[in-house]
């Protein structure tokens, strides 16, 4: 008589739960290697993206914001000039901004 070897791999249910763990783990090994790659490239590109925004956008908004200074500070200049008589057009002839020498519309200034 002649005694068969079982394989490694059974059949059935049981060896197809065996199977598909193993490759559930070589998968969830897989995926793990690959997450942990993409996320070392995603934040490579986040700091580029950051590192770009603070170099580019910043003295950006910077000049923005000292644009909008400047032109409230000339607006008080032209109601000055304009309480000592000047005409608009002569304010334009001296230099002065349009932005800073245009009046607000009447309904903008009409209170309730």
């Amino acid at each position: 008589m002649t005694v068969k070897k079982k394989s490694n791999t059974s059949g059935g249910i049981k060896g197809f739960f065996t199977r598909a763990s193993k490759s559930f783990l070589t998968c969830g090994l897989y995926a793990k290697d690959s997450s942990y790659w993409v996320a070392e490239k995603l934040c490579r590109v986040g700091f580029m993206v950051a590192t770009v925004s603070i170099v580019v956008l910043m003295p950006l908004v910077f000049e923005i914001a000292r644009e909008g200074q400047m032109i409230e500070s000339e607006r008080l200049q032209v109601k000055e000039l304009r309480a000592e008589g000047f005409s608009d057009r002569q304010l334009q002839e001296m230099g002065y901004l349009s932005a800073s020498i245009d009046r607000a519309p009447a309904v903008a200034t009409m209170q309730k």
